[in-house]
């Protein structure tokens, strides 16, 4: 999926709160042991919502 910042104000609150969720787990846990899941019950998200923007096998890079 190609983000350009113009999308819908769904996917723009979606986009959020991955972010806001990793920014809170790299806190407090080491980055190698962050999961999906967590990151996604972190967002309030599917893990399939996650995948559906993050299709590559590494975690969100800013």
């Amino acid at each position: 999926m190609n983000l350009n910042g113009t999308e819908d104000l769904r996917v723009q609150k979606t986009i959020t709160a991955i972010y806001q969720a990793f920014e809170e787990l790299i806190l407090t846990t080491n980055y190698e042991k962050i999961t999906v899941a967590e990151l996604a019950r972190r967002a309030r998200i599917n893990k399939k919502t996650f995948y559906r923007y993050y299709p590559a096998t590494g975690l969100v890079a800013k």
